[in-house]
């Protein structure tokens, strides 16, 4: 960046020039709307380093292309991610549950601490979203089923995790989302999802939030509501502000605290669990 501000100073090339180059190269790589965000950040660069800069010659010698969605991000049936939970690590399994129920983004549940969950009293979670940690910038909550709630706190339990962050990662910060996105590109490929060949079709964290959507509407919670939990601001438009999350709550709780559970583990299944452990533990013996 140095040599780049060093020759456009003495005149060797300018502004403009560098910032088509740039452009140019980068857009085999990146979808039409990343390319439009880095556009953006150009002006301001070059304004704030160098000072002289015409926005009206930037547009000019460096029109803004067509933006459009090239990537469609395919969401994952009910059964295939009671699959993955099956094959899932203790870590991945309480993630990929986290994110399948509360229809969180992966930065917002990774960044989740002990002190943003409100375990109730039977067993679910209410989940605080600080307005700075989420992308539309308000207050929310969201909700982990008594399921979900355990495989989290089995997990840190099993690995003495003693971190505030709920998911930790190296120097005491919270797991960074590439891990877990490689992780979940392998769960996805072992239960048969695969992205389309030329990409346009894809399985990624942030299927799991559309799943989520999805199976909240199923269970027969309204619109606003599904709306409110997953973090659609602009689609609630002025009724964000006026949001009654105990009564939010109490609706999540009838109709979603049970049937968003995705593993069977019913007394009647445990009893048959802890009666093949025991047949089992015979045959060892014999």
């Amino acid at each position: 960046m140095d040599k780049v501000v060093a020759d456009i100073q003495v005149g060797h090339t300018n502004v403009y020039a560098v910032s088509k180059k740039f452009l140019d190269d980068i857009r085999p790589n990146y979808a039409s709307y990343t390319l439009q965000v880095y556009r953006s950040y150009l002006p301001g660069l070059w304004e704030s380093v160098l000072g002289n800069f015409s926005k009206t010659v930037f547009d000019r010698l460096c029109p803004p292309s067509p933006s459009w969605v090239s990537k469609v991000k395919q969401s994952p049936a009910r059964e295939k991610i009671v699959e993955m939970l099956r094959l899932a690590y203790p870590l991945h399994r309480a993630i990929l549950c986290a994110l399948a129920v509360s229809g969180m983004r992966i930065s917002e549940c990774l960044s989740r601490t002990i002190a943003d969950l409100e375990i109730r009293p039977s067993g679910y979670a209410r989940v605080r979203l600080q307005a700075q940690s989420t992308k539309s910038r308000y207050l929310r909550y969201t909700f982990l089923t008594k399921e979900c709630v355990d495989f989290v706190m089995e997990y840190r339990k099993a690995w003495g995790v003693k971190s505030e962050f709920l998911f930790p990662g190296d120097i005491d910060n919270h797991l960074h989302r590439n891990v877990m996105d490689k992780a979940m590109k392998k769960l996805y490929r072992r239960v048969g999802l695969h992205d389309a060949p030329d990409k346009s079709e894809i399985y990624c964290t942030h299927s799991l939030r559309t799943a989520a959507g999805d199976m909240l509407r199923d269970c027969g919670m309204s619109e606003k509501y599904v709306l409110a939990i997953i973090g659609h601001k602009n689609s609630l438009g002025a009724e964000s502000h006026y949001l009654d999350w105990k009564k939010i709550e109490a609706n999540w709780v009838e109709h979603c605290a049970e049937k968003m559970r995705f593993l069977d583990n019913s007394a009647p299944l445990q009893s048959k669990v802890a009666e093949l452990t025991r047949a089992n533990g015979k045959l060892e013996l014999l």
